[in-house]
Order: C-alpha cells, then sequence, then structure tokens
C-alpha cells in the first residue's frame, strides 16, 4: 500500500523542530515521528522528515540571530511595521517553497501568527487541511510585542479564514475552542487532544523523604508562568523552618529578572538554577525533585509540565486555570491553588511538604493517570483517526 504524505506546516521556524529550548518545536518533532511510524510519509514545511533528523543530527548549537546595532533607535511602532513585512514576505516565500516541493495528501498546520500557509497549500492542492490551534495568536503576540499599529485586519482576516476552511480542528481545551467560536462568529468542528512531548518523559520509580524536600518547577521563564510567585512561597517555608531545596530549570525571557530576585534572597543558598537541562542532566534533576510546581498560566496555556512531572513520579502543585481542571482532579492527582495567589500557594506547598504520605500518594496516581490516558499509542491512535478520516472524506 502506497503511504500517503503528510505536510506539516510551522511557519515560525522549521530550525525550531531541532532546537530542544522550543517546547512546540520539539513537540512537532516528536509528533512527526510517531506519526511516520503509521502508514504515512511526513514532509516539514517542505522538508522529509528523514532530512530533519539529519539536520537534527548536525545541530550542536542553536541558531543565534545577529541584530543591527541602529535597529534599536528604530521607534517600537515602525519596527512592529517592518517586522510584519518580512513575516508576510517569509510566509509567501514559503508557500512557494512548499508547493514547489511536491504533491502531499494532506496538510497538519500548526497555526501561528498571520499565516495563511496551509489554506494557501490546501487550496492549491486541493487536499484537506487539518489544524492545530496553540494559542490565541494576535493576543499572544500583543503580550510579547505591545500594541498592533498595523496589518490588525489582515492578520485576523487571514486567521478567521484558516479556522473557517480548516476541515478539523484541534485544540487543548474547552476554553480555546470557545474563543474560536466567538471569534468566527459560528460552531466550527473540534477535537479536544493534548499535545505531549513524550520525548521529555522519564517514567521514574523513587523513595520520598522528608530532608531536605526538593521543590522544583522545570520549564520557560515567561511571566504568566509566575516564578516570582513560587520563590516568595518557598521563602515563607524556609521561615516557617522548613528543609526545602528549590530548582528552576530553564530559561527563557525572565530568566535575568528572576535571577535578581533570588539573588536578593536571604535563602539564596538552598536556590539551584543551573539553566536549560536536558538529557541525563535533567533526568538527575527529576530524580531529586519530590514536589514539582507549575506557579501560573494563562488562561489557554496547555499544562505541559504536569504530564513531565507526573511521569517522573512527582507530586504537583498548580494554578486552578480552566484546562488544568478539566484534565486533573484536586486533591486525587494534585493540589491546586487560586491562580496568581502567592499566600495560597505557600498554603498548599506546606500541605504536602508536611505530609510524605500525601505527597507519595498524590506522585503514584498522577504517574498512573498519564501511562494510562497519555501514551505515545494513544497520540498515534487518535491523529491516524482524525487524519485519515479527512483524507478519506
Amino acid at each position: 500500500m502506497t503511504r500517503r504524505k503528510l505536510l506539516i506546516v510551522y511557519t515560525k521556524s522549521t530550525l525550531e523542530l531541532i532546537n530542544r529550548q522550543s517546547a512546540l518545536g520539539s513537540y512537532i518533532f516528536c509528533l512527526a515521528e510517531i506519526i511516520q511510524k503509521s502508514n504515512f510519509l511526513v514532509f516539514v514545511n517542505g522538508i522529509s522528515l528523514e532530512e530533519l533528523k539529519i539536520q537534527s543530527s548536525n545541530q550542536h548549537i542553536n541558531p543565534t540571530i545577529h541584530k543591527n546595532y541602529l535597529f534599536k533607535f528604530i521607534p517600537v511602532f515602525i519596527k512592529e511595521f517592518l517586522k510584519d513585512i518580512l513575516v508576510f514576505k517569509k510566509i509567501k516565500n514559503l508557500s512557494q517553497v512548499i508547493n514547489n516541493s511536491g504533491k502531499y495528501d494532506c496538510v497538519l498546520e500548526f497555526y501561528n501568527y498571520a499565516s495563511n500557509v496551509g489554506l494557501s497549500i490546501s487550496k492549491t492542492q486541493k487536499i484537506p487541511l487539518v489544524m492545530v490551534y496553540d494559542a490565541p495568536v494576535l493576543e499572544e503576540h500583543v503580550f510579547f510585542h505591545g500594541p498592533k499599529f498595523f496589518f490588525k485586519k489582515t492578520i485576523l482576516l487571514r486567521e478567521k479564514e484558516s479556522l473557517i476552511n480548516a476541515n478539523h480542528l484541534i485544540v487543548y481545551s474547552d476554553s480555546v475552542k470557545r474563543y474560536i467560536n466567538n471569534l468566527v462568529g459560528k460552531e466550527l468542528h473540534f477535537s479536544i487532544h493534548q499535545n505531549v512531548d513524550f520525548t521529555r518523559f522519564h517514567f521514574l520509580e523513587k523513595k520520598f523523604s522528608n530532608t531536605p524536600i526538593k521543590i522544583g518547577f522545570i520549564g520557560s521563564f515567561l511571566k504568566w508562568h509566575r516564578i516570582d510567585l513560587l520563590i516568595s512561597a518557598f521563602q515563607k517555608l524556609r521561615k516557617d523552618n522548613y528543609e526545602v531545596e528549590l530548582l528552576l530549570v530553564g530559561n527563557g525571557m525572565e530568566y535575568d529578572n528572576i535571577s535578581q530576585l533570588v539573588e536578593k534572597s536571604m535563602f539564596k543558598k538552598f536556590i539551584k538554577m543551573p539553566g536549560f537541562l536536558d538529557g541525563e542532566e535533567l533526568l538527575n534533576i527529576k530524580t531529586q525533585i519530590q514536589i514539582g510546581v507549575m506557579p501560573g498560566s494563562n488562561w489557554y496555556g496547555a499544562p505541559n509540565k504536569i504530564f513531565e512531572y507526573g511521569a517522573a513520579k512527582v507530586a504537583v502543585v498548580a494554578p486552578d486555570t480552566a484546562t488544568i481542571k478539566d484534565l486533573f482532579e484536586d486533591n486525587k492527582e494534585l493540589l491546586l491553588f487560586k491562580q496568581d495567589d502567592k499566600n495560597e500557594l505557600f498554603l498548599k506547598l506546606k500541605i504536602v511538604c508536611d505530609d510524605i504520605f500525601l505527597r507519595e500518594k498524590l506522585a503514584s496516581t498522577l504517574q498512573e493517570t498519564i501511562r494510562k490516558k497519555y501514551s505515545e499509542k494513544n497520540t498515534a491512535e487518535f491523529y491516524n483517526e482524525v487524519l485519515n478520516s479527512v483524507i478519506s472524506h
């Protein structure tokens, strides 16, 4: 039987797929490998997965962006105008490159800011379009880059047309599903599925101890992850004479601000910031952590770290966002605290520090949930069903 050709579109950057510090990029790479094990040949932005693997094995350092010294003197709104012009040009070029790379049976686009690539390929090649909608792209862009002065209508129109014309939409939560329906003004066809990067899973067995209790955060240092709240709660635990240590693993936009907070802390000798870790170094950290904290999220965020903590048999404390409450049961699989409430985060950490049996019970229950519901097999079956269904229809 001839293998069908699946085109994965990710307009942000093909190189992100071989950058382990990109959570979404490395997830897409993981998913591409899972789908290729089924009856598909996978291409990403027109490049075969096999070629991407060769690039990955040759990739030893992350690509760096060299900024023009004079660029910093240009007013912000002009910079944003110029950046958008470059984005539009890049998107147009990518559509041409993909169309010249061959004929495909289906497009799976991980939707990004200002993209119409998936829709364009779908129409040109007369093939179905499946879209994974990771985040409200314009809202997220404004969060990182400030207000939109130019091209807002164009960007929204591209987003709406892509959503409306997609044969199938995949989202992480009911919240995002409602957001899209409100955005386009009609009910669309959805599946809710958690995209989990299984290459970051380490299923561990561990013995819990009382001294010292190691609390950990593993992830991106972004404003909405509220690592500042975790540091504040940790300091209160130390003031109450809890023998706790804090491991902050990762990097990102807030890294310098968090470093300064740690440096000013009277308990800084109990806090470690090793930066981004992967492979054996990360595994070593996971064997030490007893309590994994997701100190903050946004309304649409997928709680990927909870899956990673759960696999590693770590007791989890997390904010009560709609998505997390939909997926996990409070007091059974984790402990939830009121979002952005540092005192409640402290109280929940105190509860789980006080009770070694609770720590073990939460960790074991969550790990079992991850094993049963969020396996590579489940993901393969889900995407096979969606892709084969849209192709056959």
